[in-house]
C-alpha cells in the first residue's frame, strides 16, 4: 500500500487492509463476497439513479466505428454495456476487473443482454493494465478508483493505454458542496446502507467499508489536480445530484 492511501485512510481502514495483506487484497475479497448483491445494493444506494450517471458518463467517450474502450474495475459490466450501447454497432468494449466472481455475473449478464460479441469481460488489475502501450480510444471507470492503492499509477496506466487525442471518463462518489445536504448524506451513506448491506446480502463488513472509503476520499478539485500529475490533458469535472457523484473527463495529450 503506497503512504498516500496509508496517510488518508482512516486507522480503521488501515487495520483492515493490513489484516488482510494489504487493500488490493481486502477490497477483492470484499467485491467477491458481496458480488451476488452488487447490482441490486447499487440501485438501492443510488435511489435508482446509478443508471442515470454511468449514461452521463460514457456521453463524454462515446466510440465510432470500430472504435474500442477500456472499462476499469468493470464489476459486473454496467459501465462497460452502457458504452457499448451508446456507441457505435463496430465499437468494441473490454472490462478488467480483479474480482472473478463479479466478472461471472457480468458474462452472464452481457449473454442476456445479446452484447457477448461487442463486449468482453477479462480478470486484470487496473493499477497494472496488461495492454500495450496507446490501445484503446477511450476509458472509463464507476465507483472504481477510491478502491486503488495508489491514484497516481491508477490514472497513469489509464493514459498509457489510450492513444494519443484519446478520451477518459471517471464516475466516483464525491462530497456533496451544502452542508445539510452533506450531512443528510453522511448519515444515509454511512449509517443506514451499512444496515441495509446486512440485511439484504449479510454483508455489514462491506457496506461499512464503502461510506468509510469515500471519507477518505479526495475532493472534486484535488482530484482533478492528481489526474493533471498523471499527464492527463484537459481535466474537468461535473457534480451530479448535488456533489454526491462527480464525472472528471479528461483527453490523453497528442504527440508532440
Amino acid at each position: 500500500m503506497d503512504e498516500q492511501t496509508l496517510g488518508t485512510a482512516s486507522p480503521e481502514l488501515r487495520a483492515r487492509f493490513e489484516a488482510a495483506g494489504g487493500k488490493p487484497v481486502y477490497v477483492r475479497r470484499m467485491f467477491g463476497r458481496i458480488a451476488r448483491v452488487y447490482d441490486g445494493m447499487n440501485r438501492i444506494m443510488s435511489l435508482g439513479l446509478d443508471g442515470r450517471w454511468r449514461r452521463f458518463a460514457v456521453h463524454h467517450i462515446v466510440l465510432g466505428p470500430h472504435q474500442s474502450g477500456l472499462d476499469i474495475g468493470t464489476g459486473t459490466g454496467d459501465l462497460a454495456i452502457e458504452l457499448a450501447q451508446a456507441s457505435a454497432p463496430t465499437a468494441h468494449v473490454v472490462g478488467v476487473d480483479f474480482t472473478p466472481e463479479m466478472l461471472e455475473h457480468g458474462r452472464a449478464k452481457l449473454i442476456r443482454l445479446g452484447l457477448a460479441n461487442r463486449v468482453e469481460l477479462r480478470q486484470g488489475d487496473g493499477e497494472h493494465l496488461d495492454f500495450p502501450d496507446d490501445s484503446f480510444d477511450a476509458c472509463c471507470s464507476a465507483f472504481v478508483v477510491r478502491n486503488m492503492a495508489d491514484l497516481h499509477q491508477g490514472f497513469g496506466e489509464m493514459l498509457r493505454v489510450v492513444r494519443p487525442g484519446g478520451r477518459m471518463a471517471c464516475l466516483e462518489i464525491s462530497h456533496p458542496r451544502n452542508l445539510v445536504f452533506s450531512a443528510l448524506f453522511d448519515f444515509y451513506f454511512g449509517k443506514f446502507v451499512p444496515v441495509l448491506g446486512s440485511l439484504i446480502g449479510r454483508a455489514f463488513d462491506a457496506y461499512t467499508y464503502l461510506p468509510t472509503s469515500v471519507t477518505a476520499f479526495p475532493k472534486a478539485p484535488k482530484l482533478k489536480r492528481i489526474i493533471e500529475e498523471a499527464g492527463w490533458s484537459d481535466v474537468r469535472y461535473y457534480y451530479l445530484f448535488g456533489g454526491v457523484v462527480a464525472v472528471h473527463v479528461a483527453i490523453k495529450p497528442t504527440a508532440q
